[in-house]
């Protein structure tokens, strides 16, 4: 049984975590590092509190808690153990640290014991939201023109693709990221707990942040033109109004579904951008890039090529497999990048933790938690993007899902907090 810290300690925690989780939810929309500083500190506090034996954690969480972090932990040693092995080089720091990203959301259920002010992260998200969409409004409908500072390394030419083909340039958003699918798919990650907050939560406060956010998320995801977050937003806009909503909220949910289809049919980008998705899932790109992982896990089912060493491996194969260097940095696949970086030991962990932490939110969703239903939403259409795209090679990505799992697990919604820590 882990000791509660005096109570002014316990202050001091509450409102130190309180402020990583809405410096880590604001950069969801404005900064990927941001995120990461906010989720590594994250993860620092809970190893600190584990250490000091001030981890209070319910018993139903253990089990994917644990799971995580043992996944992390492999991920961390994995191009050790390869290296050992013989059979592979170090990964580069920058690729090899996003084992970090895996702990985060297991790190934030274990911090979360020591009580969190939800409203100020809610408000965080929402207001970076609010600021991005806005940005991504001015790039999708003028030629971005203005530089940015070295610094930051953002590629301005990432929304300069124009996917319109009457004449009008219109142009692929990227918001504050500058980066259309990073944009896109954290929108997808948020727009689960959005629309369940708008449709769940007895607050009215939080009911227009959710509609409001969902409002915001559904843009994203129109401006940045990306094929697979607006079949994820379709299908989960009608997996919330079908199964969160009845009456006038049910319809307004598929109205709501309806004018994003609508906005859709009649864009000529957008036509133009789903006319040639089927070709480039089974026989373009992405197939070639499949074809390359599956290479990679022939050659190294067990143990993998290490953990973050897939663009290394890849590249090093592309005389073989005729590969062209664009495609060389993931598999296109998330479990299937997964089994050629770690291997199958690698593999057997990413499903340990996904499942049980399903579990989890589904238990916590069937007690009366919103949050975990939304976070619930945000973990199927993490495994619909992982069919097509490896979601953790964008840190950004990968974070605004984990906060948002993390959150589910702990987030007590309208359930009283003795009952949401049974």
């Amino acid at each position: 049984m882990a000791s509660p810290p005096p109570p002014t300690v316990q202050r001091s925690l509450r409102a130190l975590l309180t402020g990583l989780l809405a410096a880590w939810a604001l950069g969801t929309a404005v900064s990927e590092g941001l995120m990461q500083g906010a989720a590594d500190a994250t993860v620092l506090l809970a190893l600190g509190l584990w250490a000091a034996g001030r981890a209070a954690l319910a018993r139903p969480l253990r089990a994917p808690v644990l799971a995580g972090a043992a996944l992390a932990a492999y991920q961390a040693l994995s191009p050790l153990l390869v290296h050992l092995a013989g059979a592979g080089d170090w990964p580069p720091p920058g690729r090899w640290l996003q084992c970090l990203d895996t702990a985060a959301a297991p790190a934030l259920a274990v911090a979360a014991g020591v009580g969190v002010r939800w409203a100020v992260v809610e408000g965080a998200a929402v207001a970076g939201w609010t600021a991005s969409v806005a940005l991504g409004l001015v790039q999708h409908l003028v030629r971005w023109e203005m530089p940015l500072p070295p610094l930051l390394g953002l590629p301005v030419g990432r929304v300069h693709e124009v996917f319109a083909p009457d004449g009008r340039p219109r142009f692929a958003a990227g918001g504050f990221f500058f980066h259309r699918l990073r944009f896109a798919h954290g929108a997808v990650a948020l727009l689960g707990p959005a629309l369940t907050a708008a449709l769940r939560a007895a607050s009215t406060r939080r009911r227009w942040l959710g509609g409001w956010l969902a409002v915001l998320c559904a843009l994203a995801i129109y401006l940045s033109y990306a094929r697979a977050a607006l079949g994820a937003a379709v299908l989960l806009g009608m997996a919330a109004a079908l199964g969160l909503s009845r009456g006038w909220a049910r319809r307004a949910g598929l109205v709501g579904v309806l004018v994003l289809c609508g906005a859709v049919v009649l864009a000529p980008g957008w036509r133009a951008r789903l006319s040639g998705a089927g070709e480039n899932l089974l026989q373009g790109e992405r197939a070639e890039a499949r074809g390359a992982g599956w290479d990679l896990v022939r050659r190294h089912p067990v143990l993998g090529v290490g953990f973050g060493n897939y663009h290394a491996a890849a590249l090093a194969r592309s005389a073989e497999t005729q590969l062209p260097e664009q495609l060389t940095r993931d598999a296109h696949a998330l479990w299937l990048t997964t089994w050629a970086e770690t291997g199958l030991v690698g593999l057997v962990l990413w499903l340990a933790w996904q499942l049980l932490l399903a579990r989890a939110l589904l238990a916590r969703a069937r007690a009366g938690a919103w949050p975990a239903a939304g976070a619930l939403l945000a973990w199927a259409t993490f495994q619909a993007l992982g069919l097509v795209h490896h979601l953790p090679f964008h840190s950004s990505v990968h974070l605004t899902f984990a906060l948002v799992w993390g959150v589910g697990l702990v987030h007590p919604g309208d359930v009283p907090q003795d009952s949401a820590r049974r």
